[in-house]
């Protein structure tokens, strides 16, 4: 495939990046809640809402991530350099900064749960078998499985490269064939090997890649449709559009409702092959969505806001690294009073795991070696004609 021209930077996607991060800790900031709080309070609906509308966050920003890979490098030549630049660039940027997390957040959790004896026995923990299998799986805390997924997905970005530009043909049919591939590792390989985690593997969630991936693809010929305005408004795209939003409004709305009344009565009300169905639907419109949201709002909104939420999105990796243990040690506090006071102390988890990563971003931004603790983060201004960069992780 012949080079093209340089694909220009698009500042809306760390909007998107900031609604996606955003989203992670409203999901976090809340589970405990729904798991724990009074079923029969007033407020229960809207933390269940919540907590499951926002779950569309992981695969939005897979889907992200096959944007903007596929963006970057599908005109770009493939040769066996450019691989190991690939490599170099994004595994040493999100390898370093999860392998250094995944013992801090298993030397903490040792430390909290058996406190500290003796140094013998607390290096001895970090020898066994079962915290390889945890390192290896991104279960030394739970949100770290998303960092393994996204390392799996870079390792399989270039040989999916390799084949839509061998083969240009193919890359129409990416969706279909990511969603071939995804169901039958849900529904057929998962369950005949008796995979314990299912959701640590990347092919759980291929066909969001890919989705993104095709978008990236085609962005060019599909900007129009994404970026919906007044001045290139017709009557096909506006169709379009307010489908793509009943879809996504009513499948979010089918997905809360399932897990509210699964709550309350702990049946379940939809068969599991049908809501994963449903799901799917709810999450790649989401992304798409979330698009065309991310692009209004860099065009349309106060400049401030922008600015605050392109940088919320650009440090967006170091906030979902960082934010997981402000939570607990914010949810050491008394949140006992008036239920008034205990939905103050909720928002107030929700804001500090946002705003107190958020400060430790911008503060190690100055600093050489930031990258190995908390990947890529903006130290100045980027210019519309500079590649994408990545974050949460594309």
């Amino acid at each position: 495939m012949a080079q093209s021209a340089k694909r220009p930077y698009l500042p809306a996607l760390d909007v998107f990046r900031a609604f996606g991060i955003l989203a992670v800790i409203m999901i976090h900031a809340t589970s405990a809640i729904v798991a724990n709080y009074d079923h029969s309070a007033t407020l229960y609906p809207l933390y269940v809402f919540l907590n499951t509308f926002t779950k569309f966050a992981v695969p939005v920003f897979i889907f992200l991530s096959g944007f903007v890979l596929f963006y970057n490098y599908y005109d770009k030549p493939f040769t066996t350099r450019a691989i190991g630049q690939f490599y170099k660039k994004r595994m040493s940027k999100v390898l370093i900064p999860f392998i250094l997390f995944s013992f801090l957040y298993f030397a903490f959790t040792r430390l909290a749960q058996f406190g500290f004896s003796d140094i013998q026995t607390f290096i001895g923990y970090f020898t066994t078998t079962k915290f390889l299998k945890m390192l290896i799986f991104g279960k030394t805390y739970t949100h770290l499985y998303f960092v393994v997924i996204i390392i799996q997905f870079y390792a399989l970005a270039p040989l999916m490269l390799y084949a839509v530009n061998r083969f240009p043909k193919l890359s129409k049919h990416i969706v279909w064939i990511g969603l071939l591939i995804q169901w039958l590792f849900i529904y057929k390989i998962s369950r005949e090997y008796h995979l314990i985690s299912p959701g640590s593997y990347a092919f759980t969630y291929m066909f969001y890649f890919t989705a993104g991936a095709f978008i990236g693809i085609y962005y060019v010929k599909l900007a129009d449709w994404i970026n919906l305005t007044r001045n290139n408004a017709t009557v096909q795209k506006i169709v379009a559009t307010v489908a793509l939003w009943v879809l996504f409004l009513s499948s979010s709305m089918i997905m809360v409702y399932f897990y509210y009344e699964k709550r309350l009565t702990g049946l379940s009300i939809i068969n599991t092959s049908l809501l994963e169905l449903v799901d799917e639907v709810r999450c790649v419109t989401a992304a798409i969505v979330l698009l065309q949201v991310s692009f209004w709002i860099y065009t349309a909104w106060n400049k401030m806001v922008v600015k605050a939420l392109i940088h919320i999105g650009a440090t967006s990796f170091g906030i979902y690294l960082v934010h997981p243990i402000i939570l607990y040690l914010y949810r050491q506090t008394n949140a006992s009073g008036s239920p008034i006071l205990f939905h103050v102390w909720v928002a107030g988890g929700f804001l500090l795991a946002l705003i107190i990563p958020w400060a430790i971003m911008a503060l190690s931004a100055p600093f050489k070696w930031h990258w190995l603790l908390f990947g890529p983060l903006p130290t100045k201004k980027k210019q519309p004609a500079s590649p994408i960069q990545p974050s949460i992780q594309g």
